[in-house]
């Protein structure tokens, strides 16, 4: 992971995404610290091994603790809409100190009731819940990223 990151600074990528878990299933404060010392000036958001900690209000303040910039996650949950009340719950509790990034899930045709719901500043849409395999389909995910693009613009 660290030759990864200096990687990413050498070919100025734009952060990193990493989640580390101790033996126990919580997140692994010490060692995250260290990859985001070494990551600086890159953001550093932590994935969705998050939603693999037993108690996720308690996980939040651990990667709050870590110095990540972001965290993306499913509420614990497969997916985000199954999980919108305890997405708004860590979106509340993290205020200015994280920003909580729902992903898992979301496309066009739900992902205004996640905004509406959780109150998040930004989302992740991989959209493979609605283009099965977007390297045979690139004009059919086009048109569901503007798709998406349109509902967020319109949740302004």
């Amino acid at each position: 992971m660290r030759r990864e990151i200096e990687a990413a600074k050498e070919f100025r990528m734009d952060g990193v995404v990493l989640g580390l878990l101790d033996a126990d299933g919580e997140v692994d404060i010490a060692r995250t610290k260290q990859l985001v010392e070494l990551a600086r000036p890159l953001p550093i958001t932590f994935h969705r091994a998050f939603d693999e900690c037993a108690e996720l209000r308690a996980s939040l303040e651990d990667v709050i603790e870590t110095g990540a910039s972001r965290l993306l996650t499913s509420g614990g949950k497969r997916t985000a809409p199954e999980a919108l009340g305890v997405l708004a719950e860590l979106v509340r509790i993290a205020g200015e100190r994280l920003i909580v990034m729902p992903g898992s899930g979301l496309h066009a045709g739900n992902i205004r009731e996640a905004v509406a719901k959780t109150a998040a500043r930004e989302f992740h849409a991989g959209l493979s819940s609605v283009v099965a395999n977007p390297g045979d389909k690139i004009g059919v995910f086009e048109e569901e990223v503007r798709r998406v693009v349109d509902v967020l613009r319109d949740c302004e």
